[in-house]
């Protein structure tokens, strides 16, 4: 029983330890995505100003907000592909080894129940019979206990 219990404890901590890094691995590609969302709305200001400027007969400025613009856009581009890169680490694979270990141990405890409840239970009611039959004979000797 305590081999059940102990397997269960590691079941629950692997997917603890599991559902933390896939957490990590979550928060940093939200924020990778939230910086690239905000360069890319940067990136679209700058092509809003770069469409106003085109308006305008100065040709300068136009390409100035032009290439910021672009820049922006790249620049979110590349982040978009690092927060699609980010995996979890060699911790993950650690975390599911641990997992399906305990599995197999939990499984291997509960192949025969039958076993593990004779195990447990046989050996009180072993005595508790013993007893009985001690009582209902009357004259075998009692246990120390009851002298």
């Amino acid at each position: 029983m305590e081999k059940l219990t102990r397997s269960l404890r590691a079941l629950a901590r692997a997917d603890t330890l599991i559902a933390t890094i896939w957490l990590a691995v979550a928060a940093k590609r939200g924020a990778l995505s939230a910086l690239a969302a905000l360069i890319a709305a940067l990136g679209f200001g700058m092509l809003n100003a770069a469409g106003y400027f085109a308006l305008e007969p100065h040709v300068g400025a136009l390409w100035a907000a032009m290439s910021v613009a672009v820049a922006d856009f790249l620049i979110a581009a590349i982040l978009l592909v690092a927060a699609s890169a980010v995996r979890p680490g060699r911790d993950l694979d650690l975390a599911l080894e641990l997992r399906d270990n305990a599995y197999e141990q939990i499984a291997a405890s509960a192949v025969n129940p039958m076993d593990l409840a004779g195990r447990t239970l046989l050996g009180p009611l072993t005595g508790i019979v013993s007893r009985y039959l001690r009582s209902a004979v009357g004259g075998a000797p009692k246990s120390p206990k009851e002298k």
